[in-house]
Parts: C-alpha cells; sequence; structure tokens
C-alpha cells in the first residue's frame, strides 16, 4: 500500500532498532529429571532426593560459604547461611547431564535474546541449604572474564521455602523451583549477574544445588554483559510519541511486531524475543506521553486479478491452517490490485486483558514498519475462476501483530471508527462497571463531573453521538433491530442521567435513526428532569414521517402513555403526540407500500402500539379515526392479525376500565364484532369434485397445460415427462401459486417425470380460519357482555 508517511516514523523505527535484545532478566523452569550422576569424595553416590543421613554426611564434607564486601571476602552467618563445596571435591558422572546442560543453555539463549551457542556453562559450586538456610540481597561479582550471568540448577531435595528473588529496574521476578521441592524433577534459573537477588530462607527440608558462570565470548560480549534495562529506551520513546503528539494530522500509529502469532496467542506474555521488550518500551512510553496503546492484530485485504493456470474452480487456504494441506502461497500470481484494506482487530491491553474494540480501519501512513506487510506470505488467500462476465480474481489476507497508539484525548472517537454497534457495547461495558463498582461500595451510582468513572461515559457517549452514522438501508430492520447496539444507546443515556445527553440524542440522533429504541425507564427520566423542559425535543422524534419511524414512534409514545402518574405536562404532550402520530399513519398508508419493506407486518404492531396508548390518555377523537382508518384500510390492518390481535392484548385493561357505550373504543369493539359476525356466517365449502383454481401468472406451453389440469374436473393426477429446467420451472408455479398440488419427480426413465396429485389444501386452510374466527367471536361475545354491551 502506498501512501506518503510521517517524518516521525523514521526516528520510531531507529529507536526500536536500538532495542536489540529481549527484557529478560531471568528465566527458569522444571525439566524431567535427568540424575547428574553426583558422586562425593568420602560419601560416593548420592542419592537424589537424599535422606536425612546422606544429606548430613554432604553437608559434613562441605565449608560455610562466604559472601564478597568489596574486596573482602566473609563469612558471617547472618549474612549467608549456605555450605559449599568446590568442584574438584565431586563428580557428575552421567553423560547425559552434559546434553541436558546444553539443552538448559540453548532456553537461556533465546531468553536473553541471545545466539545459538553464545554461551558457555563454567561449574562454579555445589550448594547445600539446611532448614533456617538463606543469603540476604546480594550482587554477584565478575568471577570470570566474559560472565554474563549465573545459573542455578536444583537438584530433587524435599524442602519448603528457598525462593530465589531477582530484582532489576524496579521489578521483583520470584522463582520457586516447585519441581525440585517436590523431589520429582530439576529445577533451574539463569539470571543476568549484575542482577541484585537473595535466597530466602529454607523453612524445612534440604536445597541441593549446583551453581554454573554463564560466560559469552567475542562481539556477542560486547554491551550484552549488563541486564537489560529499558528506562533509556522508554525515556526516548516517550520524546517521540510527545512530538508526534504536536503533529495536527496524527490520528494513531500501528507499530507492526517482528514475529508472527495467531490471533489468541498476541498477548504481551507470549510476545516472542524482542517483540516483548519492544511492546513493553511502546506501552510505558505511551503511558507517559498520554496516550493509550493496545496489542492488536492487523489485517492488509488485497483482492485483485488472478494470472493464473492449471488449477480448481475455488479454493481457499486459512492463515492457521498448515500451508502444505490445500495449497501453496505462491500458487497464484496476483496482477493489478482491484481493492484494499487495512484494518486492526482482535485487541488486548497492556495487562494481557482481551479487549473488544471492535474493528478499526487504517491508513497506510500510520503503520510503522520495516518490512511491508504485502512481504510476507498471504496468511489467507482464494481463488476463484472464471463467474459469468467476471474474469479470474484472487484475494489475499496479510496479518502481523502490532502496537496501536493513539492519543488519550482521542480514546474515545477513535473508538468510534470501529462502528456504532462496536463503541456502544464499549460504552455498555463502562456503564456495567461503573453501576457495579458503585454497587460494591454500597452507594447510588454518582452522577457529577467529580466521578471520573460517570465523566468517561458521559464523554464516550457524546463522542458516540458526534461520529454518529445512521442506519440508512432497513433491509429486514423490523426483524433485526434489536440485535443492533444502537438500540440501547438511549437506555444508557439515561442510566447516565445526564439531562443535556439525552436532549441532544432526541433532537440530533432518533430523529434520523429508527434504529434507536427507549426503554420504559424513559419516563420516569423525564418526570425526574422535568417534562416541560423536555417536551420540545421529544416533539422533534415525532416529526419524522417515513415508516420506520412511525413504527419506532408508535412504541415510544406506548411507553409515554402508560406512564402512572397524573403529570398534566406528560398527559397533554402524550395527547398532542397522538393527534400527530394519527395523521402521521393515514399519510403513510396513502403511499406505495413497496417503498417501505416490512410495513404490511409492521402495521400489525404499530396498531397495537397506538390503540393502547390512546385509549390509556382517553384521546377519544385520534382513536376514532386511527380505527375506523384500519377498518377501512383491511389490506394493511387485517381484522384477525392487527384489530383482534390489538383487542385482545387490551382485554385486561378494558374489563378494569369499562369504556362508555358511546366511546371511541366502544365503537371500535362492535365494528370489529359486526366485521367478524359477516365472516363467519359464510362457512368454506367441501369441493365436491377434482377442479381446483387455475388461474397462473405464465401462459408458456408447459403452464397450459397444468391449468387444464387444475381446471379438470375428474382428474385427480397428471405425470408431466420434462427435462429438469422445465420441472423446475413447474415447481415455483406451483409453490408460488399455492395451488393445491403436491409435486414428486420420478427418477426413472429420460426425461424424469413430475407426478403432481390434487389436494384439499385450501379447504382445509380455510376451515381452520374459520375455526378460529368462530372461536375469536365467541371471545368477543363474552367480553362484550363484561362489558355492559
Amino acid at each position: 500500500m502506498d501512501s506518503k508517511k510521517s517524518p516521525i516514523e523514521g526516528r520510531l523505527l531507529a529507536a526500536l532498532d536500538k532495542i536489540d535484545r529481549p527484557d529478560t532478566v531471568c528465566a527458569g523452569g522444571d525439566l524431567p529429571l535427568v540424575m547428574p550422576g553426583l558422586r562425593v569424595a568420602g560419601v560416593g553416590l548420592i542419592s537424589l532426593p537424599p535422606g536425612p543421613e546422606q544429606a548430613s554426611a554432604l553437608i559434613a564434607r562441605c565449608r560455610q560459604a562466604p559472601y564478597g564486601k568489596g574486596t573482602q571476602t566473609l563469612v558471617d552467618t547472618d549474612v549467608r547461611r549456605t555450605w559449599e563445596m568446590d568442584p574438584d571435591a565431586f563428580q557428575l558422572t552421567n553423560p547425559k547431564w552434559e546434553t541436558l546442560l546444553a539443552d538448559i543453555l540453548a532456553h537461556i539463549g533465546t531468553e536473553f535474546g541471545l545466539a545459538d551457542g553464545a554461551l558457555t556453562a563454567h561449574l562454579y559450586k555445589l550448594l547445600v541449604y539446611e532448614t533456617g538456610g538463606f543469603f540476604l540481597p546480594h550482587q554477584d561479582g565478575e568471577k570470570l572474564d566474559g560472565m554474563v550471568a549465573t545459573l542455578v540448577i536444583a537438584l530433587p531435595a524435599l524442602h519448603e521455602g528457598g525462593e530465589l528473588i531477582v530484582s532489576h529496574d524496579g521489578a521483583q521476578h520470584r522463582l520457586t523451583f516447585p519441581g525440585a521441592a517436590s523431589g520429582n524433577e530439576l529445577s533451574y534459573a539463569a539470571f543476568y549477574a549484575d542482577c541484585r537477588h537473595e535466597v530466602t530462607p529454607i523453612r524445612s527440608g534440604h536445597r541441593l544445588c549446583l551453581t554454573y558462570n554463564l560466560t559469552l565470548a567475542g562481539a556477542e560480549a560486547e554491551g550484552r554483559r549488563a541486564a537489560p534495562t529499558g528506562e533509556p529506551a522508554i525515556g526516548t520513546m516517550t520524546g517521540i510519541l510527545k512530538d508526534w503528539l504536536g503533529d495536527p494530522m496524527r490520528e494513531k500509529m500501528a507499530v507492526l511486531l517482528a514475529h508472527e502469532y495467531t490471533r489468541d496467542g498476541l498477548t504481551p506474555a507470549t510476545l516472542k524475543g524482542i517483540d516483548r521488550a519492544r511492546t513493553e518500551v511502546l506501552f510505558e512510553a505511551a503511558r507517559r506521553a498520554e496516550c493509550i496503546g493496545h496489542l492488536a492484530l492487523v489485517t492488509l485485504w488485497q483482492t485483485g486479478d488472478a494470472e493464473y493456470a492449471e488449477h480448481s474452480y475455488r479454493r481457499r487456504r486459512h492463515w492457521d491452517e498448515d500451508a502444505h494441506g490445500s495449497g501453496e502461497p505462491g500458487d497464484y500470481e496476483m496482477g493489478e490490485i482491484i481493492d484494499e484494506t487495512l484494518s486492526a482487530d482482535h485487541w488486548t491491553d497492556r495487562e494481557g486483558n482481551k479487549v473488544d474494540l471492535g474493528e478499526i480501519a487504517l491508513d497506510a501512513s500510520e503503520v510503522i514498519t520495516r518490512r511491508p506487510l504485502q512481504e510476507d506470505e498471504p496468511g489467507e488467500e482464494e481463488f476463484e475462476g472464471y463467474t459469468g462476465n467476471a474474469g479470474m480474481t484472487l484475494d489475499r489476507w496479510y496479518h502481523r501483530g502490532a502496537v496501536v497508539i493513539w492519543p488519550r484525548e482521542r480514546h474515545y472517537a477513535i473508538l468510534c471508527q470501529a462502528g456504532m454497534d462496536a463503541a456502544i457495547g464499549g460504552l455498555r461495558a463502562m456503564v456495567a462497571t461503573w453501576r457495579e463498582d458503585s454497587d460494591a461500595s454500597q452507594g447510588s451510582p454518582e452522577q457529577s463531573p467529580s466521578n471520573p468513572q460517570w465523566r468517561a461515559c458521559r464523554d464516550f457517549a457524546t463522542a458516540i453521538m458526534t461520529s454518529w452514522e445512521p442506519v440508512l438501508s432497513f433491509g429486514g430492520w423490523a426483524a433485526n433491530r434489536r440485535e443492533s447496539g444502537r438500540a440501547d444507546l438511549m437506555g444508557l443515556l439515561v442510566d447516565l442521567d445526564d439531562p443535556a445527553l439525552v436532549d441532544r440524542c432526541l433532537r440530533e440522533i432518533m430523529p434520523g435513526d429508527a434504529w434507536v429504541q427507549v426503554t420504559p425507564a424513559f419516563p420516569e427520566f423525564c418526570r425526574r428532569h422535568g417534562w416541560s423542559n423536555l417536551a420540545a425535543a421529544i416533539t422533534a422524534v415525532f416529526d419524522a414521517d417515513d415508516g420506520k419511524m412511525i413504527v419506532r414512534n408508535a412504541a415510544l409514545l406506548r411507553i409515554l402513555c402508560l406512564h402512572r402518574d397524573t403529570d398534566e405536562d406528560r398527559l397533554a404532550l402524550c395527547r398532542a403526540l397522538a393527534e400527530q402520530m394519527v395523521d402521521l399513519v393515514i399519510a403513510l398508508d396513502g403511499k406505495p407500500v413497496g417503498n417501505m419493506p416490512g410495513m404490511k407486518d409492521r402495521r400489525v404492531v404499530l396498531l397495537a402500539n397506538l390503540v393502547e396508548a390512546l385509549g390509556v390518555i382517553d384521546a377519544d377523537a385520534p382513536f376514532a379515526r386511527l380505527t375506523e382508518h384500519a377498518l377501512a384500510r383491511r389490506d394493511g390492518y387485517d381484522l384477525t392479525d392487527a384489530h383482534l390481535a390489538a383487542l385482545f392484548g387490551l382485554e385486561s385493561w378494558l374489563v378494569r376500565r369499562r369504556p362508555e357505550p358511546h366511546s371511541a373504543i366502544a365503537r371500535w369493539l362492535r365494528q370489529c364484532r359486526s366485521a367478524l359476525t359477516d365472516i363467519v356466517a359464510d362457512p368454506p365449502q367441501a369441493p365436491d369434485d377434482y377442479r381446483r383454481p387455475a388461474k397462473l401468472p405464465c401462459d408458456c406451453g408447459d403452464c397450459l397445460v397444468l391449468g387444464r389440469f387444475l381446471a379438470d374436473p375428474k382428474a385427480s393426477t397428471a405425470r408431466f415427462p420434462l427435462a429438469k429446467p422445465r420441472r423446475q420451472h413447474l415447481h415455483r408455479i406451483i409453490d408460488d401459486n399455492h395451488c393445491d398440488v403436491t409435486h414428486v419427480t420420478e427418477r426413472q426413465g429420460r426425461p424424469f417425470t413430475l407426478v403432481c396429485e390434487k389436494t384439499t389444501a385450501s379447504y382445509e386452510a380455510a376451515r381452520k380460519r374459520h375455526q378460529r374466527d368462530e372461536k375469536n367471536l365467541r371471545r368477543l361475545d363474552a367480553l362484550m357482555e363484561r362489558l355492559g354491551e
């Protein structure tokens, strides 16, 4: 990807190049048991773990270990209480021990970022700690030229305590030797010789260990003998980031890592080699420079013309699959690139916690690396051959771990770049944490600028509304709107209890985005902050005149009307909105339904919400206009699915309320009963022959034959020996027109035969509808009797 780079990039890469080894100062672990063949003069072969008698015999051959103080070598059991033995007093007789030692050195070299074979181990002492033994904090002297580290191999010996604590750069690292302490395994630890370290007291048992001095030779030793310290690099990097903040064009940066990682393996604890050291420097420098940093997986997607031959029609290799399984990365050549995107996702914070920030787009100028992504082998690739008029295409995905940094002051605006649903998901989590922390402190949530959690939530909500992008396409919107995080925005603002945020959402967001909903808590918020203060903003929401907004606003009006209080400001607002809503519904129904996907089904919910809302606030005139309009529009408001469903949904309320006989509700009940009585009076008749509805929308030869079969009063079955495309055509005609015919393909002979057999499906469906109508009429009669009608 070609893009102009920032001048900061060169300085930042140069600073990273100076971090040329991991920040590891100590390494250790447990190993499967390999006996060293420890043989001590005068004692013999030492059993591991040693018993008390053999341990005592071993200690008898040792001397009290000294310690160094300046140029002096002193013995003081208040500083060090340890027994030691020189290598000339014992032997390691197992030849496999040297192989094990080489494996340990290789692991240490990897952890310390050294070349293979760079370390040499020199056996120094056998140490024995008995109960009460310890060594206070100290630093090893350079016992050999080129000495870089100390290696301790703890032999199997039952004990408690004796932990090794290594301190460097203000951090402590505790190594516990669990395998050796259990008596079942070997344990080892290595640390740079210039690190202060101590051995905690042995609480019971004996601790046996071999110590080695580790040296580096030649060029590898230059600058590597001291433990790595990140402070100079952190200071340099902090200055670079502060300069970057002064660039008015800066938005974010993604510093690519050197090694490859899977999505699940991209955490600070699992970073390899110098990636770990560089990442920690970047994290700390970002913190000091008032920036925020995360680990993320950066993905470059490219699609283009495929210059390709001799391969299958379509195949795909995933980045976490074996490259030899389903095609090598070099099988296809990318021609002209048609499109490409660059993004970051799969986020992890400095502590290793997964963070759901969504997929955030990157610009090529924001990616900092010496090795461009497209120079890697693609992690995924997909080839597609010719399809109609389209040529062969090749899609490739390149993945690399990165430290992504942005200014703290731009944090919420950056999060909004992942999309509204992801941003609201983040706000939802923040609000939940704020409420949980308030609950944990046994207090009500504190909504004030002095509360940093509340202030952070408010700032994020403000950024979301500033970045808001309404949904412009509403295919399937009615069925899926609750799946969108947008639906929760107003509920979260109400939780924050900030009138300014809610007012802004009502005026700027809700009039243009029907996905934004209100919750039953909204009226109480309005009561608390004054209905009159929010009336103008609420009215602005109801000015929208398209179908999706009207359906949403009907649900909102229902929530406002059902609130149980006698506040005159609320009631006046609800009555004004009721008049406005009925006007909007009547105008909407005059528009072509084709321009409003899903509206036919949503009118059922629309009518139910409005009749309940209008009935509760005694809006008699708009109620009458609405129901009379809906009864006259049976194509949009089915008697059963819309009117009776809404009516029966109000049944318990009607029984409690008992509307006056002259009211609009009572008239609606009578009108519904009259219409239903007419329907029930005309029951369906079973067919007395095989004649079925034969009007079909197609006049092709096959459909003409099918039509004659349907109209034939004597024919129950027909056979159509047809080629597959012609059979499929008849399938569609029969299914799309709900013909009373089954169709099965008889797969014998050529061509196969479509066998059609007439049914009474239409009559059975009509009979079930009539039974339903009779039941609904009895229920309606019972209700009207209870109401005194």
